[in-house]
């Protein structure tokens, strides 16, 4: 309803400034020379596009997404992902406040508006989990929508390097990074779409996947940090140091060193785990309070490994993954939720 009050007046005022120069000037182009030159009329007709780009985003959104859900519709993450990415731009504009106009301004609020978009696909994406039973709708409208967000992030990214590269150092430099790091996102967007995709196809459940999830993660962020160095050492050399950029510069180096630390860790721990944590017998079953595995919430029973036959190669897996094992500790867990535990953390779960 707000919205609607505020594109009405904005509408009413675009109108009338438009009427007004038509009125007060003989033909055409004389109203668009004053249109040009009033300050006011300028800001008011920046305002009406700003509401027309607003009333596209939401036809897109209902094309791409249908209805949101409901911490979507809240969009309070969306509001603060947003106003970081106003101020490191202005941050940034500090550096090439000379090159500050309306074609800037435009190419910002595409930046802004497809960057959103970015956000509700990675959401989605990540939704596809908590309701596996998705409609074919819903794999139209994501593939069509990470085909789109590919094809103009890379449009834009080469558009901003080869004007870059023939005119030298300028704003552009700052958008063709912009979309690089983007191009880098929906990547790895679709990458964990394509892995969703093979989980909810396959009858048993996918132990790898968590694992492989972790890689796209990993070689993300190494193309991210590479993007980010490359851009830090590019403005420090050609302008100044980027003060706005050294955060992003830390954060992505740390959270790559990070996982390498732990696909090392996970790599040691699951190496020789079935040498490192014995089968939990049925007398440590019998000395704990409670058999149920914490992380499975499941029943666990001593299984011994000579009742299966060798041939039967399916139920000897199965068995292994089933195996309670022992940690140093004393707690006991199944095979298999210990090793998608160590994915992700090198600890006990109890700790």
């Amino acid at each position: 309803m707000r919205f609607a009050v505020y594109g009405g007046i904005s509408a009413s005022l675009a109108v009338g400034v438009v009427v007004s120069a038509m009125y007060r000037r003989s033909n055409f182009y004389a109203a668009c020379i004053y249109l040009s030159k009033s300050s006011a009329c300028i800001m008011i007709l920046l305002n009406m596009g700003l509401v027309i780009s607003l009333l596209f985003g939401k036809l897109m959104q209902r094309i791409f997404f249908g209805e949101l859900r409901a911490i979507e519709r809240l969009l309070q993450h969306l509001y603060e992902r947003s106003w970081y990415a106003v101020t490191e731009t202005c941050l940034a504009m500090t550096m090439f406040r000379e090159e500050f106009d309306l074609p800037f301004f435009i190419l910002f609020t595409v930046l802004l508006f497809l960057k959103i978009f970015h956000w509700l696909c990675e959401d989605r994406v990540e939704f596809m989990d908590q309701s596996p039973s998705n409609q074919a709708a819903f794999h139209i409208r994501i593939i069509n929508l990470m085909t789109i967000l590919l094809i103009v992030d890379s449009l834009f990214a080469s558009h901003a390097i080869n004007t870059t590269m023939t005119n030298g150092a300028n704003t552009m430099v700052m958008f063709g990074f912009e979309y690089t790091i983007l191009i880098c996102d929906i990547l790895s967007t679709i990458g964990k779409y394509t892995l969703n995709v093979i989980d909810m196809r396959s009858d048993e459940t996918w132990e790898e996947k968590s694992m492989w999830i972790f890689y796209v993660d990993l070689i993300t962020d190494f193309f991210k940090m590479i993007t980010y160095i490359i851009f830090f050492l590019y403005i420090t050399f050609f302008y100044q140091l980027p003060l706005h950029i050294i955060r992003d510069v830390y954060v992505t180096c740390r959270s790559f060193i990070q996982k390498c630390r732990d696909l090392r860790r996970y790599r040691r721990a699951f190496r020789n785990m079935n040498e490192l944590y014995p089968n939990a017998t049925v007398e440590d079953l019998a000395r704990t309070s409670d058999s149920t595995c914490i992380i499975c919430r499941e029943e666990m029973h001593a299984i011994d490994p000579t009742e299966i036959p060798e041939e039967n190669r399916g139920a000897r897996n199965q068995q292994i993954q089933d195996q309670p094992k022992k940690l140093p500790c004393g707690h006991i867990f199944h095979f298999h939720c210990l090793r998608s535990w160590l994915e992700r953390q090198q600890s006990c779960p109890t700790w």
